[in-house]
C-alpha cells in the first residue's frame, strides 16, 4: 500500500462520523494486506462534506441514521471542540490472500476477520469498564459492511501518548508491566458476567493459542513440546484465575509518553479470557534481547505481580466497581500465575516452532523456560 489513504476509507469515515475530513496520514497498512491504519482529522462544523486535498474537489457522504444517532452523541461530547483527531483502523479483506510467511488458508482468514470484530466489541462494550492505570483510545464509532469494518478511536498521540518503540530498556518494561498488571486486574474474573451479556470477545485471548493454530501445530517437528503441546495448553486454559489477556502485548502496540513514564495499549484484537502472565511472556520475549532478558527476568517479574497485588487490592476499595474475588484470592492469583510462567513461554514456544522456526523469538531464555514447563509435565506423570 502507498502513503496516502485509499479514497474509499476517507469517504466511509465521513459518512460514519458524519463529519467533514479535513486531513489523513496513514499509519501502517494492517496485517496482509487486510487494509489500513490511519490518523484522521475530523471537523464537526460542516453537515458531512469530505474535503479531498489531492483532487481539491469533495465527496458527499450519506450517513445513516444510526451514524446520524452517533455523530450527534459526538457534537454533544465535542461541542467545545470542532476539530478532533482520531485513529481508524480500516479492515477491508483483500481479494487475493498474501500472508509474509505462507500461512494463506481459510483458517488464517476467518480468524483474522473474526478478530476484527473482537477488537469493535472491546472497544464498544468492553473498554468503558476499565477503572485506572492502564489507558487505552476512548471508542468512538465503528461500522461493518459485510466482512469489512471501520473503527474509530481517540488518537493518543494528541493526548501525550506520542512516541513508539520497537524495543525497549528494561527499566522502560517496567512501563507497560505495571500497565498489563492493572489490565488484568480489571477483569480478574469477569467471565461469567461477561458471558451473560454475550461480548463477542476471544473464548481464549491470544493469537497463538492451540485451538485457532492446527496448521501451525501440525507444522511443528516432532518432539517433546509437540508431544506435550495439548497438556500445556490445557494448562494455562484450565488455571483457576482467569482473566482478559491483552492477546498481543508486543512492544509495537504501546504508545508512551515522552520520557516513558506512562503508556497505553492499542491494537485488541486477540484480546480474550486467559491467565494473565501470558501476556508478560510474550512482552518480554519481544522487548528485550536475549542477554538482557535473562539479566533482568527475575525483577521484571517481581515489578509485575507487586503492581498487580497492589491493583488487586485498588479494585477491591474501588465500590463503584464490582470485584469477583476477595483479599484472600490475591495471594492465589500471584502463586498460580507465577507458576504458569514457564508455561506460557512453552505454548508460545509451540506456535513458533510450526509457523516460523527459525524466528528471532525462539532463543535461550524460551528455550530455558520451555524446558523447565516440560521437567513440570515429567514430574507430574
Amino acid at each position: 500500500m502507498s502513503g496516502t489513504v485509499n479514497q474509499q476509507y476517507i469517504d466511509w469515515l465521513s459518512q460514519v462520523c458524519n463529519a467533514r475530513i479535513l486531513n489523513t496520514q496513514l499509519i501502517q497498512p494492517l496485517w496482509s494486506g487486510y487494509g489500513a491504519c490511519f490518523r484522521a482529522t475530523l471537523d464537526y462544523s460542516s453537515d458531512g462534506t469530505v474535503n479531498d486535498s489531492k483532487n481539491n474537489g469533495s465527496v458527499r457522504a450519506e450517513p445513516s441514521q444510526q451514524s446520524q444517532e452517533s455523530s450527534r452523541a459526538l457534537h454533544k461530547v465535542n461541542h467545545h471542540k470542532r476539530v478532533t483527531q482520531v485513529v481508524v483502523k480500516c479492515a477491508t479483506p483483500p481479494n487475493t490472500l498474501s500472508h509474509p510467511k505462507g500461512w494463506n488458508g481459510d483458517a488464517s482468514h476467518d480468524r483474522k476477520c473474526q478478530s476484527f470484530k473482537v477488537e469493535n466489541c472491546f472497544y464498544s462494550q468492553v473498554q468503558t469498564q476499565i477503572i485506572s492505570g492502564c489507558p487505552t483510545a476512548k471508542y468512538i464509532r465503528h461500522d461493518l459492511h459485510g466482512e469489512s469494518s471501520l473503527l474509530v478511536m481517540e488518537d493518543l498521540a494528541s493526548i501525550g501518548y506520542s512516541r513508539t518503540a520497537t524495543s525497549l530498556t528494561a527499566a522502560q518494561c517496567k512501563t507497560v508491566l505495571k500497565w498489563l498488571a492493572h489490565f488484568h486486574a480489571c477483569f480478574l474474573n469477569v467471565r461469567s458476567e461477561f458471558d451473560s451479556r454475550n461480548l463477542q470477545l476471544w473464548p481464549e485471548g491470544t493469537y497463538w493459542h492451540l485451538a485457532t493454530r492446527e496448521d501451525e501445530f501440525q507444522a511443528m517437528p516432532e518432539g517433546l513440546l509437540k508431544q506435550n503441546a495439548v497438556t500445556i495448553a490445557k494448562t494455562l486454559a484450565s488455571a483457576h484465575y482467569q482473566t482478559l489477556v491483552h492477546g498481543d502485548a508486543k512492544v509495537a502496540n504501546f504508545c508512551f509518553t515522552e520520557d516513558f513514564s506512562d503508556c497505553a495499549a492499542v491494537d485488541f484484537q486477540y484480546v480474550g479470557y486467559g491467565v494473565g502472565i501470558k501476556d508478560v511472556a510474550y512482552f518480554l520475549g519481544s522487548a528485550l534481547p536475549t542477554e538482557t532478558h535473562i539479566a533482568h527476568r527475575d525483577a521484571l517479574l517481581n515489578t509485575y505481580f507487586v503492581a498487580l497485588e497492589g491493583a488487586l487490592q485498588a479494585r477491591l476499595s474501588h465500590h463503584d466497581a464490582p470485584s469477583y474475588f476477595t483479599s484472600i484470592d490475591i495471594q492465589y492469583v500471584i502463586a498460580e500465575w507465577k507458576m504458569l510462567y514457564p508455561f506460557a513461554c512453552a505454548d508460545f514456544y509451540r506456535f513458533l516452532s510450526g509457523w516460523s522456526p527459525k524466528h528471532w523469538k525462539i532463543d535461550a531464555e524460551l528455550q530455558y523456560q520451555t524446558n523447565i514447563a516440560l521437567a513440570a509435565l515429567k514430574q507430574k506423570v
